[in-house]
């Protein structure tokens, strides 16, 4: 009798794909994330919901502690906001921009150039601590979170210039004048959810 190989390899890969997403687990699966940025001296340029393409999360136990995310940084995605200040940009900015955070940000860091790795080290009542760790340097940010429903809501203020990656900044910035309105503020805001499951 002879068996139809197409069955068997279809089959097989919706089982790994099924076993896959089992694995993954709801609070990976659920997890949104985005940081917001700021230009102009008065802070009126803003970009938000900028996040990356590519990042892996794995929640262990399904929960929130020691939950990490791995970000491939060259994969930033600036799509989502177009707006510039009462006018929009043009879609083929994303592009622009995009490739001016990867290559004259993300691509000069001394160390591990283009990667962020993510990791939430404490949970308290209302507040978190999560470890960034960037160009080599780790810092511990505290975020705030609040429970809205069946969702944890979370953000925090980053400062890209605690990683040591001036000379990168700088490079960006220069770039970016034109398009910043003058100034780029090096302080972000990054927020979060995840199922309230998770916590």
């Amino acid at each position: 009798k002879r068996i139809n190989m197409k069955k068997v390899v279809i089959s097989t890969l919706g089982l790994a794909l099924m076993t896959s997403s089992l694995y993954a687990g709801v609070c990976s699966d659920k997890l949104k994330y985005d940081f917001t940025f700021y230009g102009a001296e008065d802070k009126s340029y803003v970009v938000t919901k900028n996040t990356f393409k590519t990042a892996t999360s794995n929640f262990p136990s399904e929960k929130l502690l020691n939950a990490t995310l791995n970000i491939d940084a060259f994969s930033i995605d600036t799509s989502a906001d177009l707006n510039n200040g009462a006018a929009k940009w043009p879609a083929a900015m994303v592009t622009v921009r995009n490739n001016n955070i990867s290559n004259n940000f993300f691509k000069l860091f001394e160390k591990d150039a283009g990667k962020v790795d993510v990791k939430i080290v404490k949970i308290a009542a209302n507040s978190m601590d999560v470890e960034f760790k960037m160009n080599g340097v780790t810092k511990v940010i505290p975020f705030a979170y609040k429970t809205e429903g069946d969702t944890i809501k979370a953000t925090g203020k980053l400062d890209v210039l605690a990683f040591g990656v001036d000379k990168a900044w700088a490079q960006f910035t220069a770039v970016c004048k034109s398009f910043h309105h003058g100034k780029s503020w090096n302080e972000i805001d990054i927020n979060f959810e995840v199922p309230a499951s998770c916590k």
